[in-house]
């Protein structure tokens, strides 16, 4: 298939778990053929400056010598193996708005990051661009969950997700309670537990039948196993309770502005709540 990224970036705001973001990044840059680009961002006063990363003009005032941060880089890479040159930045303060700058609304890019809770939710709320966040540094993913609903973009994220992980490891995961009428709804939209009708229960109940039919349908054509939920609790702890129960290392979503199953209040509530590491697509 097409690739869907032509350029992967690092993106570091410290130096704790370099050398897995780095290894994370050749490597799918080799298999994707993309470019390799690190954007380094300090965040003061989230993170200490090392004192190695002051020049000795510069130590009283505590400023960054962005020359050593870019040769420590260097010297990462290429323990790593990689010796070819890539573009190294060194930025200070704000990530979100250094990352919206960086990639100029372009969505062939993939930053690859460690997940930090004042930054990671904002990255995904706030950006146009997709991410794959670590948070437990594994080397490679055993179980992979993908909350999918069946759109377009649905199809196309899963058709990616085949083609960038082992398709075997996927497990394609849906929710029926989101195709109640927003209508019938509560203002607290992630407690899809509303009073209904008894018109409105038959047509949701047709609808699930539906929609059983067709996520077997997608199971048959892609090739990927699934499973549907349909507990009683709100929908955001539902997934949470699943994929913990689970045991999923790699999550998978996609933003879906206009669903509330793939909302984006709902990655960043599972960003935050859940152990394992995430890939985000925003296409």
């Amino acid at each position: 298939m097409k690739h869907l990224f032509k350029r992967t970036v690092v993106l570091l705001n410290d130096f704790a778990s370099i050398d897995n973001l780095l290894q994370k990044a050749i490597d799918f840059s080799r298999q994707h053929q993309t470019s390799l680009e690190v954007l380094y961002v300090h965040e003061d006063p989230l993170f200490d400056v090392p004192d190695y990363f002051l020049s000795e003009d510069k130590i009283t005032n505590e400023q960054l010598d962005k020359s050593k941060i870019k040769k420590k880089i260097e010297e990462h890479l290429v323990a790593l193996g990689e010796s070819d040159d890539h573009a190294i930045l060194v930025y200070e303060d704000d990530t979100v708005d250094q990352v919206i700058h960086y990639g100029n609304a372009q969505k062939d890019l993939l930053f690859i990051t460690a997940y930090h809770a004042n930054i990671s939710d904002n990255l995904v709320s706030k950006t146009p661009h997709s991410f794959w966040i670590i948070k437990h540094g594994g080397s490679e993913y055993q179980k992979i969950a993908l909350p999918i609903d069946f759109t377009q973009k649905g199809e196309a994220v899963l058709q990616a997700s085949k083609h960038i992980f082992d398709a075997k490891r996927i497990t394609m995961v849906h929710d029926y309670r989101y195709l109640l009428d927003t209508l019938s709804v509560p203002i607290d939209y992630l407690d899809v537990s509303p009073m209904v009708s008894p018109d409105i229960f038959e047509i949701n109940e047709e609808l699930r039948a539906e929609k059983r039919e067709q996520f077997e349908a997608y199971k048959k054509e892609f090739e990927v196993e699934g499973e549907c939920i349909d507990a009683e609790g709100s929908l955001d702890q539902d997934l949470m309770d699943y994929i913990s129960k689970k045991e999923f290392d790699l999550v998978i979503m996609y933003h879906q502005e206009n669903e509330l199953f793939l909302s984006p209040s709902l990655i960043v509530l599972l960003l935050n709540a859940l152990s394992c590491d995430f890939f985000i697509f925003n296409p």
